[in-house]
């Protein structure tokens, strides 16, 4: 006959089910990220594919105008923005929402995609912050 523990078959189940050691920073971040709703992860893809999008198209714009301006092709910044905008947002699909009915596999670029969309988006808010104050300064 086994041992008796004093545990109840719950508690023993669910000790077994947890790991004896503890995940890493890393893989638990990316189990909390993936584990939002579906409509979270997507409206996440969506600011950081918005954010991109705000901070390349002021440096596409001003290398354009530098260099390549031709009164034809004045929408082509928007539409070079728009491309990166695009490839971020189906990244963040690929990574981060996935097909329906599925949660996407825990990847290492997944925290790369988060962190890069976080600076993005910060930098971002800098920008709109340093536009706003210097907006505002008194004509001199």
């Amino acid at each position: 006959m086994s041992k008796q523990s004093g545990k109840s078959l719950k508690q023993v189940r669910a000790d077994r089910a947890q790991p004896s050691v503890p995940l890493p920073f890393v893989t638990a971040l990316m189990q909390r990220i993936l584990g939002w709703s579906r409509i979270v992860r997507i409206l996440v893809a969506t600011f950081f594919a918005l954010a991109v999008t705000a901070a390349v198209f002021p440096l596409s714009d001003s290398i354009y105008i530098a260099n390549f301006y031709s009164e034809e092709t004045r929408i082509l910044p928007s539409f070079i923005a728009a491309a990166f905008g695009i490839i971020m947002y189906v990244v963040g699909w690929w990574l981060l929402v996935g097909t329906r009915g599925e949660t996407p596999p825990e990847r290492p670029t997944l925290i790369v995609y988060v962190a890069f969309g976080a600076i993005v988006s910060l930098f971002v808010l800098v920008l709109i912050v340093n536009g706003y104050s210097t907006a505002t300064l008194p004509d001199v």
